[in-house]
C-alpha cells in the first residue's frame, strides 16, 4: 500500500478547513500516526486510497484534495463530500469519535469522501436542489473533463483498504517485544487481527448511526467499517450522489488495544 503525503492547517471557529494536498511532501510514516499531521489529513488520504487516485496525474492537472474537519456533529451531519470547481479541489468532511470525554483519545474517523466514477463528471442537471443556507456546495458531480484519468479505476475500493493500511502502519510502528505481547496479531499463518467487508449502505440516517470500529468476534479482533455509497445517477437526487462514506478506527485506539491499555466496547 503506498504511503501518502499532506498539508497545512488554518483553524476557523466550528470546523478546520484544510488547505490542499500538496505533491512531494515527506511520506507520511507509522511514527507520525499519533501526532497532528496524520490526524488533519486522515480522511483525505482515505479520498487517495478510495478512489484510485492517481497522485502524479492529479497534480499534473493542478487538482487537489481539500476539506473540513467538523467540531459539532450535526454540522457534519448536514454536510456532504463536494467539490470546488473554481478551485480545482476536491472536498472532504471529516468527524472523530473520542473514547474519553475530554477529547483526547480518538477511537473512530468518519470520512465523508468523493467516488472515484464522478470526480470527472460535470454539472447537476439544471434546476437541482441544492443543500441549505452553508451547507450549499457547488452544484457539480466532480470537476468535468480536466479530471479525466485522475481516478485509474471507476470502481471504489472497499473503506476496509483504509482500515487495513491502518493495521499495516499500527503494527510496523511497535517494537518487537511490543508485537510479541500484543492480544492479536494481523501477521503469522493464523492471523487474529483482519478487517472484514463492508456493511454498505445507502441512505445517511443508516450511515449516521452509533456504530463501534472494531469488535472481538471468538479469538479474533475485526475490523470494521460501515459505508454508504450512492454513485452518480443512482438516487436520483444529484446533491446526495457521488458519495463514497466509511467509518474508519482511529490508529491510536487500535494501538492502544495492541497495547492493552485499551479494551474493545
Amino acid at each position: 500500500m503506498r504511503r501518502r503525503r499532506w498539508l497545512a492547517l488554518i483553524a476557523g471557529a466550528a470546523v478546520l478547513v484544510l488547505t490542499p494536498v500538496m505533491a512531494g511532501a515527506a511520506p507520511l510514516t507509522s511514527g507520525q500516526l499519533y501526532k497532528p499531521v496524520a490526524f488533519f489529513r486522515f480522511c483525505a488520504e482515505a479520498q487517495l486510497d478510495i478512489a484510485n487516485i492517481d497522485e502524479t496525474v492529479m497534480a499534473n492537472k493542478g487538482i487537489t484534495i481539500g476539506g473540513s474537519i467538523y467540531a459539532d456533529y450535526t454540522d457534519f451531519v448536514n454536510s456532504k463530500s463536494s467539490v470546488s470547481v473554481a478551485g480545482q479541489s476536491i472536498l472532504t468532511g471529516q468527524y472523530v469519535e473520542y473514547r474519553d470525554v475530554n477529547l483526547t483519545q480518538p477511537k473512530m474517523f468518519r470520512c465523508k469522501l468523493r467516488t472515484g466514477e464522478s470526480i470527472d463528471k460535470g454539472a447537476w442537471p439544471v434546476g437541482s436542489a441544492n443543500n441549505g443556507g452553508r451547507f450549499a456546495v457547488d452544484p457539480y458531480f466532480g470537476l468535468g473533463s480536466n479530471a479525466t484519468g485522475v481516478s485509474t479505476n471507476a470502481t471504489d475500493q472497499q473503506c476496509t483498504v483504509v482500515n487495513q493500511r491502518t493495521i499495516d502502519n499500527v503494527w510496523a510502528g511497535l517494537t518487537p517485544s511490543q508485537q510479541s505481547a500484543a492480544p492479536y496479531t494481523p501477521v503469522g499463518p493464523t492471523p487474529t487481527l483482519k478487517t472484514v467487508a463492508d456493511n454498505v449502505v445507502g441512505a445517511g440516517p443508516l450511515w449516521t448511526v452509533s456504530v463501534e470500529p472494531m469488535s472481538v468476534v471468538g479469538s479474533e479482533l475485526q475490523v470494521k467499517s460501515l459505508t454508504l455509497l450512492a454513485n452518480t445517477n443512482s438516487a436520483g437526487v444529484p446533491r446526495f450522489e457521488g458519495a463514497h462514506y466509511c467509518t474508519l478506527v482511529a490508529p491510536e485506539y487500535l494501538r492502544d488495544v495492541l497495547l492493552g491499555t485499551a479494551t474493545v466496547s
